[in-house]
C-alpha cells in the first residue's frame, strides 16, 4: 500500500471512530437551552431567536424529513456528522502544515510520524469536552466550527497548490463558504486573518510595509463581510429596494468584465464578494418565513425595519468593548481585576483547562480538575506550539491568529457580565481546534525526536512509543469522558416538558420562565401535535410589543385587549411617556399598589402588587424598587381580560419575583401552579395525586437508570418532582385519618395500589407516595439536593414504621468522603434521637472531637455525651472548655452545662462569676436560680429572685416563680 492510501485510510478511521462514538453518545431527542427552539423552528421552517440561522434550518428541514427515528434525533444527526468532519478535516489539516516544514513522508516510519501525530492531536480534540458537547445535540456551534474547519483546511490546501492554476477554485470556494457560514453563526468571519496571512506568506517575502499593508486590507475584507455584507447591504432595502439589486448586478457584470479582460487578482475580489453575498442570500429564508407567519416567527421580521433589528439583534441592546461591564461586583476590586479575573480567567482560561487538562464535572461554575487528563494534551500542546515556531515560523503565526481570534478576542468583544445563565464554553471551539492542531504537531514533533535522538528508527518500535501517546492522551481523554458526555437514554427534556403542558386544564393558559421550561414546551407543541390547546406565554418575551401582538392574535388567542398602537407606543418604547404607564412606586396615595380581582362567585380578592424593577428618578431616591416590567403590566392583563374563562397557570419553574406576589393564590397541581381565587391552597391533593401518581408514570423514563447520565441541570428540575411528591406526602400525613377497605401493599404493582389510593388510610398513602417518589427517582440515580431532605425522607418512613429506610440513608450519608465536623455531628445527632443506635453516635462523635477540637464543637459533644449517659467523659471534656478562655457566651454555655450535669458547686461558681459581670443577664440569673434551688439553698434563691423582680417589675413570670417559692417555704426561711 502506497503512503497516500495509508494517509486516505487514516483519515477515514478517524472520521469512523468519531462518528461511531458521536452516534453512541448522541441524545435521542430533544435536550435542553436552544435545541427545542431550533429543532422546532427547522422542522416547520420558522423563524428563530436573533440573528437566526436559515441555514441551519434549512439542513433541519431536510433532516427532519428521513423517516425513521424521533424528529430530534434526525436533527441531531447534523451535529453528529459535522463534528466527525472536523475532527477528519483537523487531521487533514495538521498533515499538509507538518509537511510544509518537514517535506513529504518517504517511508513507513515518516506515515508513522507524521499520521500518527496529526491522529493524536484531532483525537484529542474529538474528546475534549465543548466540541462533544456540540456534537451530540441539535446547535449550531457544531455546524459553524465545521466551516471554519473547512474553509482552514482549504487555504492550507491551497498553500500547497497556490501555483497550479486551479487552485483559484479553492479560494473562490472559500468565500462562498463564509457566506454560507453566516446563514448559520458570525463566528466564522474571525477566521478571514488566519486565510489572509496564508496568503500573504505564500505569495510574499516577510517585510513589515507589506505585512501592514495586508493587515489593513484584512480588516477592510472583514469590514466588507461584517458589518458590510451582514448589516449595510440589506440596509439598502430601506433606502430602496433597487440598491441591493443594482449592488449584486454591478458586481456579477464587473466580475464577467475583469474575468474576460484576465484581470486576476480583481475577478477574484469580485467574485468573492458575490460569491460572499451568494452564500449569505440563505437569510432571505426568514424574511420570507416570516411573512409566512409560520407557527414561531420570534421578532416578526416581515418588514424591511424589523427585518434590520432582527439582524442586527437590536433586542439585545449593544455592549461596547469599554468599559468592562464590573458594575461595582464587590468579589473584583476594580474594573481590570474584574476583566481578567472574571472574564478571561474565568469564562475563558477555565474552559481552556477544562479541555485539556480535565474538568471537575458538568456542574455550573465547574473547576479545572488535573487528575482527569493529567494536563498531558496540555503540555503536548505547549510543546507543539513551540516545535511549530521552530520549524515554521510563519505557519505558527497563522494558527495563533484563529486560536485567538476565536477566543480571547471574542471574551474582549463580548464584554460579558456576572453572573451567566449557562456556560458559555461551547462559542470558543475554534480556539480549542486551533490548540488542537498543535497537540497534532506535538507528537509529531516528539516521535520525531525520539525517532532521532532516541535512535528510535523502527517502524514497530515508533508503533508502541505511539500506541504510548494515544492511549495516555486520546484514549485516556475518552474514557474519562464518555459517561459525562453520553446522552443515550436521556429524555428527560422531552418528558419533562410534556409533564408540564398534561398538568394543564384543557385550553389553559401558562407562564414559562426562560429557555427550559418554554422552547421543549414548542418542540412538543409545533413539531409533536402535543397539547396545542395550552398557550404558552414566556415571561421573558412577555416584555416585547411583538410577542404580544402575537399572543392576541394566534390561536389559542391570550386574553389581551391592547391595541397594537397602545402596545407600540407604551410596552414597546422605553422613553418617559412610556415609563410613566409602568411607575409603581409604594405609599403613593393617588396611586395605589393594591390590585382587585373578582371571583367568580361574585365577589372579589385583592392584593398588594410588589414593584419589580428600581429606575433612578431624582433626588430623594431610595433605591427601592419602584416600577413595573412590561412582563408584569401585561400579568395583571391578562388576569382581568381573562376573568376566569380559561384556566391560568405559573410552570413551578417561575421565580418567586416574577410572581407579582400571587403566591397565595397559586396552588400546585404538578409541574405547575394554578391560579386559583381561594386564598391559602398551596397543593390540589387529588389533581397533585393523579399527576404524579398516573399521568406522569409513563414519562419518568430512565429516571431509575443508573446507567443513564444527567448534568446538573437535569438534576435541578427534577428535584420539582420530588418537592411535589413531598409536599402531597405532608399533607396526607397531617391529615391522618383511617382508611377504607384496602391498603397499601408494596408488593402489588404501582397500576393496582392507585386504584384503591383513597380507600387507603393517609398513612399507607403517605407511604404509597414515598415509595413511587423512590422507585421513580431513586436518591442514587438522580441525587438529592439537600442532606435535611434526605434526612426527612427517611424520618418520615420512620414514623411510619421502617426505620431501615432512615437507617440506610444515615449510612449513605455517613460514609461520604471528607465530611465536615459539623456533618459528622449532625449524623451522629440524628443516630442517636432517630435510630437510638448509640454505639454508632458515640463513634461520630469520638471522630468530631478528632477533626475539630475547638470549644464550641466540644460543648456540642458535651451535650451529647450527656444524652448517651456518658456524664464522666462529658464532665472531662466540659473540664478542657474550663480551662481555656472564654468568652460571656461561652462561659454561660459552660456554667449550663455543669448544671445539667449535677455539678452544682462547679456550676454555682461560674453563674456567680457570670452574675457579678452580667446582672442583668436573664439566662445567667436563670442558671443561678436553678443551681441555688437544686442545693436548697432557699435564701440566696430568695434574695436573688427579690432582686431580679425589683429590678424587672414586668417579668410576669419570675413575679409568679416567686410567689409560689414564698407559699411553699415561708416557714423554713424566717
Amino acid at each position: 500500500m502506497d503512503l497516500k492510501k495509508y494517509h486516505r485510510l487514516t483519515a477515514a478511521i478517524i472520521f469512523i471512530v468519531t462518528l461511531i462514538i458521536y452516534l453512541m453518545t448522541v441524545a435521542p431527542t430533544l435536550s435542553f437551552w436552544d435545541c427545542g427552539e431550533f429543532i422546532a423552528c427547522s422542522v416547520t421552517l420558522s423563524v428563530p431567536h436573533p440573528p437566526g440561522s436559515p441555514l441551519y434550518l434549512l439542513l433541519g428541514k431536510m433532516a427532519g424529513m428521513f423517516p425513521f427515528g424521533d424528529i430530534g434525533w434526525r436533527v441531531n444527526l447534523i451535529s453528529v456528522l459535522v463534528s466527525a468532519l472536523i475532527v477528519m478535516l483537523l487531521y487533514l489539516t495538521v498533515v499538509r502544515l507538518i509537511r510544509l516544514y518537514r517535506g513529504p513522508e518517504e517511508s513507513t516510519e515518516d506515515a508513522l510520524i507524521v499520521y500518527g501525530g496529526s491522529s493524536i492531536g484531532a483525537l484529542a480534540f474529538a474528546f475534549t469536552h465543548s466540541h462533544w458537547f456540540n456534537a451530540v445535540e441539535a446547535e449550531v456551534y457544531g455546524i459553524s466550527l465545521f466551516f471554519t474547519a473547512m474553509v482552514f483546511y482549504m487555504i492550507v490546501r491551497w498553500n500547497d497548490e497556490a501555483d497550479d492554476p486551479k487552485s483559484d477554485r479553492l479560494l473562490l470556494t472559500i468565500p462562498y463558504f463564509i457566506g454560507l457560514s453566516i446563514g448559520v453563526h458570525l463566528l466564522n468571519v474571525l477566521a478571514i486573518p488566519a486565510i489572509a496571512l496564508v496568503i500573504y506568506f505564500r505569495k510574499n517575502e516577510f517585510k513589515w510595509s507589506t505585512f501592514l499593508i495586508m493587515v489593513g486590507l484584512t480588516g477592510l475584507a472583514m469590514m466588507v463581510v461584517y458589518p458590510g455584507v451582514v448589516k449595510w447591504l440589506p440596509a439598502t432595502f430601506k433606502v430602496n429596494v433597487a440598491i441591493p439589486v443594482i449592488t449584486f448586478l454591478v458586481l456579477l457584470y464587473s466580475s464577467y468584465h475583469f474575468l474576460k479582460a484576465k484581470k486576476r487578482i480583481f475577478s477574484l475580489v469580485l467574485v468573492s464578494m458575490l460569491l460572499i453575498v451568494l452564500g449569505y442570500s440563505t437569510y432571505g429564508v426568514i424574511f420570507i418565513r416570516s411573512n409566512l407567519d409560520p407557527p414561531l416567527d420570534e421578532n416578526n421580521p416581515d418588514t424591511i425595519e424589523r427585518f434590520l433589528s432582527y439582524l442586527n439583534r437590536e433586542q439585545y441592546g449593544d455592549v461596547g468593548i469599554l468599559p468592562r461591564r464590573w458594575n461595582n461586583d464587590p468579589n473584583y476590586s476594580s474594573e481590570a481585576d474584574f476583566f481578567w479575573n472574571y472574564q478571561v480567567n474565568h469564562m475563558y482560561n477555565r474552559y481552556f483547562l477544562w479541555q485539556f487538562v480535565g474538568q471537575e464535572g458538568d456542574f455550573q461554575g465547574a473547576q479545572v480538575d488535573f487528575s482527569k487528563f493529567f494536563a498531558l494534551p496540555l503540555l503536548l500542546g505547549l510543546f507543539g506550539l513551540g516545535h511549530h515556531i521552530i520549524r515554521d515560523r510563519k505557519r505558527s503565526l497563522v494558527v495563533f491568529s484563529l486560536f485567538f481570534l476565536t477566543g480571547y478576542a471574542i471574551i474582549l468583544y463580548l464584554n460579558q457580565d456576572n453572573p451567566q445563565p449557562r456556560e458559555r464554553d461551547y462559542a470558543y471551539t475554534g480556539s480549542f481546534y486551533a490548540f488542537a492542531i498543535w497537540i497534532g504537531i506535538g507528537a509529531q514533533g516528539l516521535l520525531a525526536y525520539a525517532s532521532r535522538y532516541l535512535k528510535i528508527k523502527k517502524a514497530s518500535q515508533l508503533a508502541l512509543l505511539l500506541a504510548a501517546l494515544f492511549i495516555l492522551i486520546p484514549v485516556n481523554m475518552l474514557a474519562k469522558s464518555y459517561r459525562m458526555h453520553d446522552r443515550s437514554g436521556n429524555y428527560v427534556a422531552w418528558d419533562y416538558s410534556r409533564n408540564i403542558l398534561e398538568t394543564c386544564e384543557p385550553n389553559g393558559l401558562i407562564f414559562t420562565n426562560g429557555d427550559n421550561d418554554t422552547f421543549p414546551l414548542w418542540y412538543l407543541q409545533e413539531v409533536m401535535a402535543v397539547r396545542q390547546d395550552v398557550r404558552v406565554v414566556n415571561l421573558s418575551l412577555l416584555n416585547t410589543g411583538w410577542y404580544i401582538k402575537q399572543l392576541r392574535n394566534r390561536e389559542p388567542k391570550v386574553p389581551i385587549s391592547f391595541s397594537d398602537d397602545y402596545i407600540d407606543r407604551y410596552l414597546d418604547q422605553h422613553d418617559l411617556t412610556a415609563l410613566r404607564k409602568r411607575y409603581w412606586p409604594k405609599n403613593l396615595p393617588e396611586q395605589p399598589t393594591i390590585v382587585s380581582v373578582p371571583t367568580p362567585d361574585g365577589g372579589s380578592f385583592e392584593w398588594d402588587v410588589p414593584a419589580t424593577m428600581h429606575l433612578p428618578t431624582g433626588p430623594g431616591d431610595t433605591g427601592e424598587n419602584n416600577f413595573l416590567r412590561v412582563q408584569d403590566i401585561m400579568i395583571l392583563h391578562i388576569i382581568s381580560e381573562n376573568n376566569w374563562k380559561k384556566p391560568l397557570y405559573f410552570a413551578v419553574t417561575v421565580s418567586n419575583s416574577n410572581m407579582l406576589g400571587l403566591q397565595d393564590h397559586l396552588t400546585m397541581e404538578g409541574l405547575a401552579f394554578k391560579f386559583v381565587p381561594e386564598k391559602g391552597n398551596k397543593i390540589n391533593p387529588e389533581k397533585l395525586a393523579e399527576n404524579l401518581l398516573d399521568n406522569y408514570r409513563d414519562y419518568y423514563r430512565n429516571l431509575d437508570d443508573p446507567n443513564v447520565h444527567y448534568d446538573d441541570n437535569v438534576f435541578r428540575l427534577l428535584q420539582n418532582y420530588r418537592s411535589a411528591y413531598l409536599q402531597l406526602a405532608s399533607y396526607y400525613l397531617k391529615l391522618d385519618r383511617p382508611g377504607g377497605d384496602a391498603t397499601y401493599d408494596p408488593v402489588r404493582s404501582p397500576d393496582e395500589n392507585y386504584e384503591d389510593f383513597y380507600a387507603f388510610s393517609d398513612r399507607d398513602k403517605v407511604l404509597f407516595i414515598l415509595d413511587t417518589m423512590e422507585g421513580e427517582l431513586p436518591s442514587t440515580v438522580v441525587p438529592i439536593s439537600s442532606e435535611e431532605i434526605v434526612l426527612h425522607i427517611g424520618q418520615l418512613y420512620s414514623d411510619l414504621g421502617r426505620p431501615e429506610e432512615l437507617e440506610a440513608r444515615l449510612q449513605r450519608l455517613s460514609s461520604q468522603k471528607d465530611l465536615t465536623p459539623d456533618e459528622l455531628f449532625r449524623y451522629g445527632a440524628t443516630y442517636l434521637r432517630w435510630m437510638n443506635d448509640t454505639t454508632t453516635a458515640e463513634k461520630m462523635f469520638r471522630r468530631v472531637l478528632e477533626e475539630d477540637d475547638s470549644p464550641e464543637m466540644k460543648l456540642e459533644v458535651v451535650t451529647a455525651f450527656n444524652q448517651l449517659r456518658m456524664a464522666d467523659e462529658a464532665v472531662s471534656l466540659l473540664d478542657e472548655v474550663a480551662e481555656s478562655k472564654m468568652d460571656t457566651q461561652v462561659k454561660t454555655r459552660v456554667a449550663t452545662l455543669y448544671l445539667h450535669l449535677n455539678q452544682f458547686d462547679t456550676a454555682r461558681q461560674y453563674f456567680e462569676e457570670l452574675a457579678e459581670t452580667n446582672p442583668g443577664d436573664g439566662s445567667v440569673i436563670g442558671g443561678l436560680l436553678s443551681v441555688y434551688e437544686q442545693q436548697k439553698d432557699h435564701p440566696k434563691f430568695k434574695e436573688l429572685l427579690e432582686s431580679w423582680v425589683a429590678s424587672h417589675p414586668n417579668d410576669q413570670q419570675a413575679q409568679q416563680r416567686l410567689l409560689r417559692f414564698n407559699e411553699m417555704y415561708q416557714d423554713s426561711i424566717q
